[in-house]
Formats: C-alpha cells, sequence, structure tokens
C-alpha cells in the first residue's frame, strides 16, 4: 500500500506490516507467524548490466561476460571483501554439517579481501572527453551512441560518488540530449535516456513529460508502417512504467520495466490530503498527479500534459491496437478514476497543453489540436466500464453474469494481476469474491471442491506481504469448511519465500514440526530454497543436511520399506533447489552440494545439467558448455527445449547492436558447442536459432540468418512453415518491405499454396499482404483458406486486414470478410454447442470495433444475444 505524501515511509512501512488479530482453530497458528518480524525493503541499488552482478559475501566473483569457468575451481584473482569471517561462509557452513571437521578446516583459509575496482579514466579525463563529443559535429543518435559507448561506462562505475562539475556536465549532457530527441522527433531512445538520468540522480520530470510529448507527437504528426508504429506505442508504454518506477526503493533490485502504481483508493486519499492546503491547481490535476505518489504534487504536475496525451492516443484506433490499451490497463484504471474528481473536458485539455513545458513550442499546437479533437473518444474510452482493456486488467468486475462469478475467471484474474505486481488489482478481486460469495453461496460448494483455489489466495497474500488479507482468507476457509493441507502451509512458505521474509519461514516451519502434521518433499524443497534464496544460505544446507539425517535415522529405524511413514528422502529436485539458489550465492557451496549428492547416491537430471549450463557460461574456462554437454550424454541424460534455449539466450542474448561478424561467430560457436558434445541439432533447435537471431535489434544480421540456414540444409533440414512465418515476420519488422516481400519468401521455401504450410503461416502471410499494402494478394489468401475449410480465425491478423481495406476504399470487401467471420464463429458454435454470447473474450476484441464503427456489421446476421453488447458500445 502506498502512504499518503503526508506520511514519513518508515511510518508508512510499519503501518504495512501491522499483524493480524489471532484466530482460534486449525489456521490460528499459521495465522499468527503475520505477527512475525519482517525484513525492511532494500535500499535501492544502481540499475546493473551483465558485468556488474554482485555476489553474496563470501561468494567467488563471476567472470567477465561471455568468459567460463570449470566448477570447483577457485577463479583467478582477487575475491570480494567481507564482514564475516569465511567459516561463516556458506561453503563452511555446509563443511561443518555434513562434512568432516578437517575438510571445514580446510575451507577455512580462503583467499584475501578484494579491492574495489576504480574507474579506468579519471574524472577529469571524462570531463575532458565529454567536452570533446559536445564540439563533435555528428548526428544525435551517433552522438548518444558514442556517449553510452565511450563515456557511460566510467560514469556509471563512479555511482553516487560523482564530483561536482562531472555531474553538472553529464546532467547537462544528458537534458540536451532529450531536447534534442524532442526537437528532432527520435524515437527508440527515450527509456534509455531517462534511465541515464536517474543512475545519476537527476528526476527532472518535465524532461520525461517531453519524452512522452515526443512519442505521442511522433504518432500522430507522421504516417509509419504497422510494426513501427506498434514499437513506438510499446516505447510509450515503456516510458510510463519507467516513471512509475523512478524513485521507489523497492524496485532497486528490479531491471524489468513493469506499471508500480497506487490503487485509486489511495490516489484519492492522497489527493484530499493535498486539497486541504492553499492552491490554485485544479481538483482534477490533483488527482492526476497523485498517481505518483513517489514525487511531490508541484513535480508530479509535470506528467499531467503526457499523461492526456497518452490517453487520447490509446484511444485511437488508428495509432494503437486494443492490445496497447490492454497493457496499459493499470495506468488507464487509475486516470479514469482521477477524470471522475473534477471537470476534465476539452477546454481543461487545451488549458493544461496549452501551458508552459519543456517541448518543442514549434511542435506543441498541433499536439495540442490532436488531443482536444481526440479528448471526446479518450474519455469515451475511459468512461466505458465495458471496454476490453478494463477486462484485460486483472481486477475489474466480469460483465457476462454467470461465467464471470465462477472460480476460473477469479482464478485468472488474480494470477493475471499478481504477473503485474498489481497489488490493487488483487485487493480489488478479493472483494469482488467476497462480494459475489455473498450473492452466490454456490461459490463456497466450488471453493470446497477446490481447495486449490484458497491455496493460491493464500500465496499470494503472503507474496505481496498483506498479513491482514491472509487472515481474512483463513478465516474464509474456516467459514466454509476448508481446513488447511500441507498444499496450504506450501503455498505460505513459498509466498514468504518470494517477499523474502526469513522470520516467517523460519516460524512457520516450527509450528508444522510441532504440529506433527506429515511434511511431504514439495514443503521440504520451499523450506530449503526459500531459505537460500532469502538470504540465509547457511540455514538452507542446514535443512538439507537435517532432511538427510532425518531419513537416515528413519531407515536405522525402520528399514528401507518402513522409513517413508516418518520420514522424506531428499530426492534430486530438492537438491536441485538448494543448489539452484546456492551457484549465484557461492560457487563452491553450489558444488559442495552437488557432490555430497551424489556420494549419497541422488544422481543429477537434466534440470541439472541446466543450471549448470546456464552458469558455466560466466565462467572462465571455455570448454565447460561442451563438458557439461559431453557429461550428459555419457548419463544417458537427454537434453530438453530448456538446455537449447540456453545455449541461445547466452551466446545470443548479448548480440544487440554487434557487426555482422559478431552475429555470425556466434551462430557458428552454438553449432560447435552441440556437435563437439556428439549431440545433433533438430529442426526444433534450428527454429530457435532462426528466432534468436531475429529477436536481435534490426532483425538480426542477414549474414547470421543465412548461416543459419545453410547449417540447417547441411544437416539435411529444410525449413518448417514455423520457421518461414519467423523469417516473414522479421522481414515486416525490419526492412519496412514494398508488397512481394513475403511472396519472395513463400517461392525462396516452395511454399505456393495454403495447402502447403500451417494454418499460422497463412494467416500470418495474410497479415503481411495487407500490412505492406497488398489488398489483392490479402484477399486471395483469405479466400483459399476459406475455401479449403480453414478459415482465418486469428482476430489480429483480421484486424490487419480489415484497415488495409478501409485504407484501399474497398469497404464492400471488409464488409464481405466481417459476414465471413461472423458467420463462421455462430456456426462453429452451433456445432460445439456452445453459446456464442458467452465467448466474451471474442467479442470485445478490436476487430468488432472497427468493423461497428465503419458500418461493416449487417444487425440481421449478429445474433440477438450480442446485439445489446455491441450496440451498447456504439451507445
Amino acid at each position: 500500500m502506498y502512504a499518503p505524501r503526508t506520511t514519513c515511509w518508515r511510518c508508512a512501512s510499519q503501518m504495512r506490516l501491522a499483524a493480524s488479530a489471532r484466530r482460534p482453530g486449525a489456521a490460528a497458528w499459521i495465522s499468527s507467524l503475520a505477527d512475525a518480524p519482517s525484513d525492511a525493503p532494500p535500499t535501492a541499488k544502481p540499475e546493473t548490466n551483465s558485468n556488474e552482478r554482485q555476489t553474496a559475501a563470501g561468494a567467488a566473483a563471476p567472470g567477465q561476460n561471455g568468459r567460463r569457468r570449470s566448477f570447483g575451481q577457485r577463479p583467478a584473482g582477487p575475491r570480494k571483501s567481507s564482514s564475516r569471517t569465511s567459516q561463516e561462509s556458506a561453503v563452511a557452513l555446509f563443511n561443518d554439517v555434513v562434512k568432516t571437521a578437517a575438510a571445514a578446516a580446510a575451507a577455512a583459509a580462503e583467499g584475501p579481501a578484494a579491492v574495489p575496482r576504480q574507474p579506468s579514466l579519471g574524472e577529469w579525463e571524462i570531463a575532458a572527453k565529454m567536452k570533446e563529443l559536445g564540439e563533435k559535429r555528428v548526428e544525435p543518435r551517433e552522438q548518444l551512441r558514442l556517449f553510452q559507448a565511450d563515456i557511460w561506462p566510467h560514469v556509471k562505475e563512479m555511482r553516487g560518488q560523482m564530483p561536482k562539475h562531472l555531474y553538472m556536465s553529464t546532467t547537462q549532457f544528458l537534458a540536451r540530449a532529450c531536447d534534442t530527441v524532442a526537437e528532432k522527433g527520435l524515437t527508440g531512445s527515450s527509456v534509455q535516456l531517462s534511465r541515464m538520468c536517474g543512475r545519476i540522480g537527476k528526476w527532472d520530470l518535465d524532461v520525461r513529460n517531453a519524452l512522452v510529448l515526443n512519442l505521442c507527437h511522433a504518432l500522430v504528426g507522421e504516417r509509419h508502417p504497422s510494426a513501427e508504429r506498434n514499437a513506438i506505442v510499446d516505447e510509450l508504454l515503456d516510458m510510463w512504467k519507467h516513471i512509475s518506477q523512478l524513485r521507489r526503493k523497492s524496485q532497486g533490485y528490479h531491471s524489468g520495466l513493469k506499471f508500480v502504481l497506487p490503487t485509486a483508493g489511495e490516489i484519492f486519499k492522497d489527493a484530499d490530503v493535498e486539497a486541504q492546503r492553499p492552491s490554485n491547481m485544479a481538483p482534477v490535476t490533483k488527482t492526476l498527479a497523485s498517481i505518483f505518489v513517489q514525487f511531490r504534487l508541484e513535480q508530479a504536475r509535470e506528467l499531467v500534459p503526457g499523461l492526456l496525451a497518452t490517453a487520447a492516443v490509446l484511444s485511437d484506433p488508428r495509432l494503437a491496437r486494443a492490445e496497447a490499451q490492454a497493457k496499459a490497463a493499470p495506468l488507464l484504471n487509475l486516470v479514469a478514476a482521477a477524470l471522475q474528481r473534477g471537470t476534465a473536458d476539452e477546454a481543461y485539455v487545451g488549458h493544461v497543453l496549452g501551458g508552459k513545458m519543456r517541448f518543442p513550442s514549434s511542435k506543441l499546437p498541433e499536439l495540442q489540436a490532436y488531443v482536444v479533437g481526440q479528448w471526446p473518444h479518450a474519455v469515451a474510452m475511459l468512461a466505458n466500464a465495458d471496454a476490453p482493456w478494463r477486462h484485460s486488467l486483472a481486477g475489474s468486475k466480469g460483465s457476462d453474469g454467470e461465467s464471470s462469478s465462477s472460480l476460473a475467471t477469479f482464478h485468472k484474474q488474480l494470477r493475471a494481476a499478481y504477473r503485474s505486481r498489481n497489488t490493487g488489482a488483487v485487493v480489488s478481486i478479493w472483494e469482488d469474491l467476497k462480494a459475489r460469495l455473498a450473492q452466490k453461496p454456490d461459490l463456497a460448494r466450488q471453493m470446497r471442491e477446490d481447495p486449490e483455489f484458497l491455496d493460491f489466495w493464500i500465496f499470494v497474500w503472503c507474496a505481496v506481504r498483506r498479513p491482514a488479507k491472509l487472515q481474512e482468507t483463513l478465516d474464509l476457509m474456516q467459514e466454509i469448511r476448508v481446513q488447511p493441507t500441507v498444499k496450504s502451509y506450501t503455498s505460505m512458505m513459498h509466498g514468504w519465500k518470494m517477499c523474502k521474509d526469513v522470520d516467517k519461514i523460519a516460524a512457520l516451519w516450527e509450528k508444522l514440526v510441532e504440529s506433527g502434521m506429515r511434511l511431504d518433499a514439495v514443503i521440504w524443497t520451499e523450506r530449503i530454497s526459500g531459505l537460500i534464496e532469502a538470504g540465509k544460505p547457511q540455514m538452507g544446507i542446514q535443512a538439507l543436511a537435517e532432511m538427510m539425517a532425518l531419513w537416515k535415522q528413519a531407515v536405522a529405524k525402520r528399514g528401507a520399506d518402513g522409513a517413508a511413514a516418518i520420514a522424506v528422502q531428499p530426492n534430486i529436485e530438492v537438491v536441485n533447489a538448494a543448489f539452484k539458489g546456492l551457484i549465484r550465492l557461492d560457487l563452491r557451496a553450489a558444488n559442495e552440494v552437488l557432490a555430497w549428492a551424489g556420494r549419497e547416491g541422488i544422481e543429477p537430471n537434466i534440470r541439472t545439467y541446466n543450471i549448470l549450463l546456464r552458469e558455466s557460461f560466466r565462467g572462465d574456462t571455455p570448454d565447460d558448455v561442451q563438458s557439461l554437454l559431453r557429461a550428459m550424454k555419457a548419463q544417458g541424460v537427454e537434453p530438453d527445449a530448456a538446455t537449447f534455449t540456453i545455449i541461445l539466450e547466452e551466446v545470443l542474448g548479448v548480440l544487440d547492436n554487434t557487426s555482422a561478424a559478431e552475429q555470425v561467430h556466434a551462430v557458428q560457436q552454438v553449432f560447435a558447442d552441440i556437435e563437439a558434445a556428439g549431440l545433433r541439432a533438430n529442426p526444433e533447435t534450428y527454429g530457435k536459432m532462426l528466432y534468436a537471431v531475429a529477436s536481435l535489434a534490426n532483425g538480426g544480421a542477414d549474414e547470421a540468418i543465412a548461416a543459419v540456414q545453410a547449417h540447417m540444409r547441411a544437416a539435411g533440414f529444410s525449413a518448417t512453415p514455423h520457421m518461414v512465418t519467423i523469417l516473414i515476420e522479421r522481414a515486416l519488422a525490419r526492412d519496412r518491405p514494398a508488397p512481394g516481400a513475403a511472396q519472395a519468401l513463400l517461392r525462396e521455401h516452395g511454399l505456393a499454396h495454403v495447402a502447403q504450410g500451417d494454418q499460422t503461416l497463412w494467416e500470418r502471410v495474410m497479415s503481411a499482404h495487407a500490412a505492406t499494402g497488398d489488398t489483392p494478394a490479402a484477399m486471395a489468401v483469405f479466400a483459399d483458406l476459406a475455401r479449403a475449410g480453414r478459415p482465418v480465425t486469428s482476430l489480429p491478423c483480421l484486424t490487419d486486414l480489415l484497415r488495409a481495406l478501409l485504407a484501399a476504399g474497398r469497404p464492400e470487401d471488409a464488409r464481405d470478410v466481417v459476414r465471413a467471420v461472423l458467420r463462421h464463429k455462430v456456426r462453429r458454435a452451433a456445432i460445439e454447442g456452445g453459446e456464442v454470447a458467452r465467448d466474451a473474450r471474442y467479442w470485445r476484441h478490436h476487430f468488432w470495433y472497427m468493423a461497428r464503427e465503419n458500418g461493416l456489421l449487417n444487425w440481421d446476421e449478429v445474433p440477438l444475444e450480442l446485439q445489446s453488447r455491441l450496440r451498447g458500445h456504439a451507445s
């Protein structure tokens, strides 16, 4: 929960950790664990790249990116310093627990403390380079590239200890770069620039607002191919995700982009507090600014113009697909709530966008006119209670009656809300569930028949640190007569592992042991991995040793056959869980655990090798990958899809913006690793390779794609439809192709008719023709698939076709497409015995909105159950 700006962070955290009341019964002693102290949120850590991963105390520093190290071997060079003695390291404790005292003593003699690495350039050298770069007459993109390559690494290494003169020159350079991006209308670097500003402590929101407005203007002021337009929209949404994460300590360890936002109730509370202070700020402006509670209101108001422009762009089907609205749902939900707190008509929007702000004055009037003109559509999108983006937002209330009260719907919404870390949505779903339970008592029966549903709620409340809600869930279980099981407690353990709450993990385990409950390998695994991943590797190793000791005692007491009745035998999955956590904290300890498992007769499986394989890419010895693959073959362990995915990700995942020669070399390296181990790549491997190369910047180098295809042909394989689909998508996204690009790829791979290849390929071919303006070819594919009894069902591809037909002035063809799609859907529902009206997600797709808005629907053919829905959107 986010506190109002009038509450200090420490007080707010104490309020969040308030313990829940204890209750008697089976759930009471578990719920009382909510009272255990939790770790304070971590202090923010600067963003790190792959060469700056930090190891835990006592751990060996990883090798530099791209180098490999053999396991069990100490890396050359100094070790990182630690405030604890080496006796207290994870490997020392392992030796104490499962090895001899002599081995423990030997491990205590490990190496000297490391000296922190210093920047390779001094501050004045960096300043000189900065000045030199500023005087160079190069294009803005090139100037930024040079800064990132030659200067930024040295600036970044200084972290928070940058001299004032260097800080000033760096902030001035970045501010000029942001202004240049807005002036020139450049895209592709907004998030990067904002991140660099944040890295050195430049939090100015007027700069971020200018970057947002620039992206909006780029969409409004120019025509772009669909792939490029979608990329700009994604960049716009990434900017808002990044802004929502700024100045949040909880995001210090996260490099991924996601929305981190308060609930609507919290922004209202904050806005109400601010409303009591004298100000000439409009109420709706205060509420919109309160979305970004981590900033002072005067700062956050700088983002309001960008918010309004973004809402307008997302409401325009010419610029943004429905998928973009779905991605922006957490933000749109709060904007919609904020607009209810005051007047936000066209006059207000014009006033906000007509004010003084950091954006080129030559461009602002055009953007202002667009947003004002589009604003009624934006308001309609935000106010529509049944808009598609609301159904994409987990936690929104369903509109299709009985089906939205089912546990499956709630479960799906909850998973989506948790994945997006939207705690406000999670709470909203819970309140909705309780309200539905009061209206429909049959839900209680469904919960009793599906206890895993409530177990998942237990996990989520623990993971998001909501002890009061955990208590509510346990009370509800008692009320509807659902007893907690070992699976319930495993879910609880897993949740506390996710939020790294060691105290609660330990307390729960103590209670479980006291209760005499029969435990299983899964909860042992959660306990061991939870302790290790929460930063207590010693405790995790000790728990693993305890598990083995209890098993041996049980065997001695009851024999091998009867031991399972009183103890749990450690297996490779338990060892893997410990190994995976340790390998990133203490490499030697991880290898000691694996060696110990071997001595105990616990053999590695493919998951063990995959963990080793991923880590081997960070080592120093070039032969490790090949050695591991050979070892797998020798032990009869078959590689799975994850094995090759790891190799591809590690080798090709760092190749963005590298030369063609480097990409080709990396491709050859992957094949060498596979072949040296005596393994043979199969079509699935080649498909993954093509996809990995095509996913690089600009679609990867032509030479690298050719190298994969040449190797595939030499191995006797031909391209699969999936591979051709990848190549077509790459061509569309990379080359802005003229009509004919898709046909050329089809001819190259001998695909002349829809009878050859799969449905996905030809639907994408149709979409490709449409995206490049070749509507006759797109319609030909559409017709061929229909005649073959395989009509196009992909609504995103059909939306591309519909958009192209309308742009080409062919409304009759567009009407025929809509009619054919509608008839097929209705006919299919009748054959399968389903109800058309209940397929809510299908009917909420943007395809149907476009059809409605362009008058393409024949209402006589629309099922009666749907007419009210579709016409309701039109009103």
